[in-house]
């Protein structure tokens, strides 16, 4: 399975959008809030330049985006999604290595992120470690970062 890294094209909006919702929607979870949040099917605009996409076989995958955070020497890891059809296989560790050096290429030091309890035993075995649980829209979630040098 060779899985193809690239930079984010305003044609993959709606796509990137579309996979944003069903990946979220894939555990079956707050399934009718997220349906009615139009965050939950759409990529900013101004989200684009910072986001990298997955292709597997010529189709979209998966896609992240870093920012730069809000503390020095801090990125934040926004999206990282995967289509569910390709859960375990990879996808979303080359992206999150790939998001890992985007924040290094910013400056940063820590890649922070936000993410469900369901999503924390992936990060941590990539070596985030917990720094503490925030309250989200629909449920607590965990923040977790990593060093990066």
């Amino acid at each position: 399975m060779a899985v193809f890294i690239r930079e984010a094209h305003a044609e993959d909006r709606d796509t990137l959008g579309a996979l944003k919702l069903r990946s979220s929607l894939a555990w079956g979870d707050h399934v009718e809030e997220l349906q009615a949040l139009p965050d939950a099917r759409e990529v900013p605009v101004a989200h684009l330049q910072y986001a990298i996409v997955a292709e597997l076989e010529g189709e979209i995958v998966g896609f992240t985006t870093v920012l730069s955070g809000k503390r020095a020497m801090q990125a934040e890891l926004e999206d990282l999604f995967v289509a569910p059809e390709v859960w375990r296989m990879g996808v979303g560790r080359k992206l999150l290595t790939e998001a890992e050096g985007r924040a290094i290429a910013l400056g940063a030091r820590t890649l922070r992120v936000v993410a469900s309890e369901r999503a924390r035993p992936f990060y941590e075995a990539s070596g985030y470690r917990f720094a503490r649980t925030i309250a989200t829209d629909f449920s607590p979630a965990v923040e977790l970062h990593k060093d990066l040098r």
